[in-house]
């Protein structure tokens, strides 16, 4: 009977047996002509210790219906060899187990072997881009999702292609994002896990994620051989939780816009990322504050800082920009451009001043129109700010902003805008009242008795007969509006013959001061 052994023994002069879960298994391809002659794949023992392997693709073949992922085997009969290449290399352990043609594989009972379900060697965010530089070396990352893009639908490849943006923060507040292309994002369904969250903090394990870099920006891709966990059951994902302050950490379903250039898309981005702060605080922030965090400020557009130069012709697949007949973004040939904005607004606010930019569907919300539309409508020789740019200038806005600059040369910082919000000034200001005005205000009502009285017109004549009512108000709102000039008359005294004598009786007036 052969020796079981642990996977720290396995030499390249060991013999023996091993009793393993096989944690993953994923494709070898020749990256010559791109064809598959393999399967790569790790196994997971007892202790916790992991060892990566290979095989042909007929002898994977042969095994394939009890060698699959979750599954508890004993394996004999296998070769082992000292790492020849350490790139893509997932797990730490320095051999390789090769299957060959007499290698055997045997269903054991999951009841009966005590094995861990996952692997991991988790590595800082923190160091990603300073420790972590290799690009062909997968590592394991863990922490919370604080933000992601909706699914959107993209080419690659000549083929419409789903395409998703997570984004990972650690308990330092170290954030990283990862972009899903095609079966990723649907392996991960972080749409589906957000809905059954109850609005609780998702920590998501990455099991071999590779390191992307662009434009001196490092971020996560998936591969392969990466894999995703979120169940809170899972040992690792259950001690993280409880070592880190998760009570307001929780994603929120807040709509933001997550926009690189020219691409901006719509994101849940959650609350506790957004930092209301004004503009001179804003300006006063040390660099290395600024990650994918967001921060709220109030201004006031008081111009554009690029009036001859607030558009750019665009990639129609994906609106990158367009740079010597190539894409940026989707690397794909040219075709017919699209007009894009890039406005540079200038706000200010009691504190200070600042310059945020607004770029493509972002600037289109603000203006209401495309900018294939104002480009036509505008007469570019005569070097003036077009219409639907400059009604905006004097307004107030609520912006929400990215902590990640996107400009900054010689200390000059330009923060581009997520999302927009104007702020409407609904409140009228009304002159203080005098004491003349009071006055007026007392003549005005009794003057208003008066003709109400006169007319002897009741709340039943109000409601029987609507016509004369608004003739009436008509009528006194006129009065009250454009008082008449006061007719100056010389007082006019009744004579009485009493006994032969004459008295003027002054309280008794003449016909002409009837009312």
């Amino acid at each position: 009977m052969d020796i079981v052994l642990a996977i720290s023994q396995l030499t390249n002069r060991i013999q023996g047996v091993i009793h393993a879960r096989v944690f993953k298994i994923w494709q070898a391809i020749d990256t010559k002509n791109n064809n598959v002659w393999g399967m790569n794949f790790v196994l997971l023992d007892k202790e916790g210790d992991a060892i990566q392997g290979v095989m042909p693709i007929n002898i994977y073949r042969r095994m394939e219906i009890d060698f699959v992922e979750g599954n508890i085997c004993e394996i004999g009969r296998f070769t082992v060899e000292h790492i020849k290449n350490s790139a893509f290399r997932t797990v730490k352990h320095d051999f390789t187990l090769y299957f060959s043609g007499q290698t055997y594989v045997t269903l054991l009972a999951p009841e009966l072997h005590d094995v861990p379900v996952c692997y991991f060697d988790f590595k800082l965010l923190e160091d990603i881009g300073t420790k972590i530089t290799d690009e062909k070396q997968p590592f394991d990352v863990i922490g919370r999702v604080s933000n992601f893009t909706t699914i959107q639908e993209k080419l690659a490849n000549g083929k419409p292609t789903k395409m998703q943006t997570i984004y990972m923060t650690n308990e330092s507040g170290q954030t990283v994002e990862m972009t899903l292309w095609a079966h990723f994002v649907d392996e991960l369904d972080i749409d589906g896990a957000y809905a059954k969250s109850n609005n609780q903090p998702i920590i998501l394990a990455c099991s071999s994620v590779m390191l992307k870099q662009y434009r001196g920006k490092y971020s996560l891709k998936a591969y392969a051989a990466t894999r995703f966990y979120m169940d809170p059951g899972i040992k690792e994902i259950k001690e993280y939780l409880e070592s880190v302050h998760c009570d307001d950490t929780a994603i929120q379903n807040s709509d933001a816009i997550v926009s690189n250039e020219g691409s901006p898309s719509n994101a849940r981005a959650p609350n506790i990322d957004q930092i209301k702060i004004s503009l001179g605080n804003l300006s006063m922030l040390p660099l290395d504050n600024f990650s994918t965090g967001q921060y709220l400020c109030v201004a006031q557009i008081v111009g554009v800082n690029n009036p001859f130069d607030w558009y750019y012709e665009g990639c129609p697949k994906c609106n990158g920009k367009l740079r010597q007949s190539w894409c940026v973004g989707c690397e794909s040939k040219r075709q017919q451009p699209v007009i894009c904005y890039k406005i540079l607004w200038q706000v200010e606010d009691d504190t200070g001043e600042a310059e945020f930019s607004a770029i493509g569907n972002t600037a289109q919300y603000m203006i209401g129109e495309k900018a294939s539309e104002v480009k036509d409508k505008t007469n570019l020789d005569c070097n003036e700010l077009p219409p639907p740019l400059k009604k905006l200038i004097g307004k107030k806005y609520k912006f929400t902003v990215s902590g990640k600059l996107q400009v900054l040369y010689k200390n000059h910082r330009v923060y581009n805008i997520l999302q927009s919000e104007l702020i409407v000034q609904n409140e009228l200001t009304l002159p203080a009242i005098t004491k003349d005005d009071e006055d007026k205000t007392s003549q005005n009502k009794n003057k208003l008795s008066a003709i109400v009285e006169d007319d002897k017109l009741s709340s039943n004549d109000l409601k029987d007969n609507t016509g004369a009512n608004k003739t009436l108000l008509k009528k006194i709102k006129q009065e009250i509006k454009t008082p008449k000039k006061k007719i100056v008359r010389p007082n006019t005294r009744r004579r009485l013959i009493l006994g032969g004598q004459s008295i003027e009786d002054e309280n008794i007036k003449s016909k002409n001061d009837s009312p």
